[in-house]
């Protein structure tokens, strides 16, 4: 896999984030991740739009999100059977779907959206 650039949502301390997949809506293609510190009544989420594709957990330690270049995005995709060979890397940038993955111990989340941001709860 190429190179990425990691915590993309500017997250302090990352690490010691556990995160839960807190709603997920296939037929609108949003789910949202929630953020919490251990022994902090601070919460973040983040919100992500145009879900075309996810794997993962349902709840992880570490939010360390990175995200890969369209090449990375558009192999996933067709791994997936989420696009046709015909769909080539300025597609995917063109349509701002971009790939995000968390890398944990034994695996790694992986997002691919249209739109995502981050904000306190």
């Amino acid at each position: 896999m190429s190179s990425s650039v990691h915590n993309v949502f500017a997250i302090l301390k990352p690490d010691m984030m556990n995160c839960m997949v807190a709603e997920y809506h296939w037929g609108r293609a949003t789910m949202t991740v929630k953020l919490n510190r251990e022994n902090s009544p601070e919460v973040h989420y983040i919100r992500f739009g145009g879900v075309e594709y996810f794997a993962g957990p349902m709840h992880w330690r570490g939010a360390s999100f990175a995200q890969r270049p369209a090449s990375d995005c558009l192999e996933l995709l067709r791994r997936a059977g989420r696009v046709n060979e015909f769909v080539e890397e300025e597609t995917l940038k063109e349509r701002n779907i971009r790939l995000f993955v968390v890398q944990l111990e034994q695996s790694e989340v992986q997002i691919v959206c249209h739109l995502a941001n981050k904000y306190s709860g």
